[in-house]
């Protein structure tokens, strides 16, 4: 039986197409104003709605409940999600790996699910482990230049290393870009100072400490040839230092290229992404009831901050947006912690792409580039060329979406999958009011969720791995 969605306004590659879209044996076959329903098909009215290709979420943390996870941002739109291996302490990333590729080989996902590697000693780490992980089908290595406390930071020699490693295996490296040392510097001080509030957290990693790093992390990969993926950007500076790398190679102002990113003067690819979080919220957050749910690292930034994403998203500096979706928060530092429960990490992933379609609708940002941005960007970052668009031979993972309509994010049936001490529904976005309705959601034409209630099965999805040819 095929699934047919018929008179909606189809987002593909080359624009808007007014007519329906069919799947069949979970692949789009074809796209346009002739497609009709034949009998026994499974029939979808889109009509007055926007059809877009199932969200990718480049950046979460869902391995401690993918199930959980994985049905909140299907109920949200994504259908991919792309998910850090997250390391037990003193696991190696190749031995974490494997771990999470057995959890979703499983049928723990009721989405498709790629896995990013984390890689949390760095300083130790091999140039065989790094084959190997390419081996397992990771489709990149993360390293982290903060975190001393958490005993994760990478040297300069540890990044080096990781940056050279990967860039002989063909493994793109993501780089949280904080500076750990200058934090560290900045929370003995207030800690000295009696300095213990939700601004105090993040007052300890301020925007230079982002820029910092980011400065590095570009440094190390045109010196390595490394593919450099800069994860949750957040500040003016650091976009600005992604615009003018791009700039002095030459690049145009625009969206990424067929691999995600565009080229630096020397090295490999650099992709820029920005989290929902940093796209609507600035660290005004802090001063509300409700603020130790938005303590997320990097933290919320200035107003100003925020219009330089806002900026970045819709000019085309930023290729992905991500979640950065986290089940397992982390504790904060007790030195600056202003009650022994504090943690910090966002629920995200199931908010991600309704809110930044109602943000870039009152933005005036196109729906194309909102579907770069959320799908297609993180597809090709990655490396998953049936991912994250509507074209013959793509995966059918597709989403209608309903403009007219406005909503409000639910609690309950909702957004996130994330524990935090509360229900598995919760997420900080509940209640916030959207631009529109997800009315229906298919993975590989399997209906998962449909005028709001889910329907599908919660073990359908894949692993899936990159295509090394991008």
């Amino acid at each position: 039986m095929g699934l047919v969605i018929l008179g909606g306004m189809v987002v593909t590659p080359g624009g808007v197409v007014a007519g329906g879209l069919r799947v069949d044996g979970g692949v789009l076959r074809e796209i346009g104003p002739d497609v009709t329903a034949a009998p026994g098909d499974q029939v979808v009215d889109a009509g007055g709605c926007h059809v877009l290709p199932g969200g990718v979420d480049p950046h979460c943390h869902v391995m401690a409940d993918p199930a959980a996870a994985s049905q909140a941002a299907a109920m949200g739109g994504t259908t991919t999600i792309l998910s850090f291996s997250s390391p037990e302490h003193g696991e190696g990333p190749s031995s974490a790996l494997r771990r999470a590729r057995d959890v979703v080989a499983g049928g723990a996902s009721a989405v498709d699910v790629g896995l990013h590697a984390a890689c949390y000693g760095p300083d130790e780490l091999l140039e065989d482990e790094v084959a190997e992980l390419v081996a397992l089908g990771a489709d990149a290595l993360k390293v982290f230049l903060a975190y001393p406390e958490l005993g994760i930071m990478a040297s300069g020699l540890g990044l080096y290393r990781a940056m050279r490693f990967a860039a002989r295996a063909g493994l793109r490296v993501q780089v949280h870009c904080e500076d750990g040392e200058l934090i560290e510097a900045l929370v003995e001080e207030a800690a000295a100072a009696g300095r213990r509030s939700l601004r105090t957290f993040a007052e300890v990693r301020p925007a230079v400490a982002e820029e910092l790093a980011v400065a590095r992390a570009l440094a190390f990969a045109a010196l390595t040839g490394a593919d450099c993926y800069l994860p949750h950007l957040s500040t003016g500076g650091a976009l600005e230092a992604v615009r003018a790398l791009r700039a002095a190679a030459g690049a145009t102002a625009g969206g990424g290229d067929a691999g995600g990113g565009r080229a630096a003067p020397t090295g490999g690819r650099v992709t820029a992404e920005a989290c929902i979080h940093h796209v609507v919220l600035d660290e005004g957050a802090y001063g509300t009831p409700a603020g130790e749910d938005w303590l997320v690292a990097p933290p919320l930034r200035s107003a100003s901050d925020v219009a330089a994403v806002g900026a970045a998203l819709a000019d085309g500096t930023v290729d992905t947006v991500g979640s950065d979706h986290s089940q397992d928060p982390t504790a904060v530092d007790l030195r600056i912690s202003s009650s022994a429960g504090s943690c910090y990490g966002i629920a995200g992933i199931g908010a991600r792409l309704p809110v930044l379609l109602t943000w870039g609708a009152g933005a005036g940002v196109p729906i194309e580039r909102l579907v770069q941005l959320l799908s297609s960007g993180p597809a090709d970052a990655f490396g998953y060329p049936s991912k994250g668009r509507l074209e013959p031979g793509s995966d059918g993972d597709v989403v209608v979406w309903d403009a007219s309509e406005r909503s409000v994010l639910d609690p309950v049936t909702g957004p996130d999958g994330s524990e935090r001490s509360r229900s598995a529904g919760w997420s900080p976005y509940a209640g916030w009011e959207l631009a529109g309705r997800v009315r229906f959601v298919c993975a590989r034409g399997v209906p998962l969720v449909v005028e709001g209630a889910w329907v599908g099965p919660g073990d359908g999805g894949q692993l899936i791995e990159p295509s090394r040819s991008t």
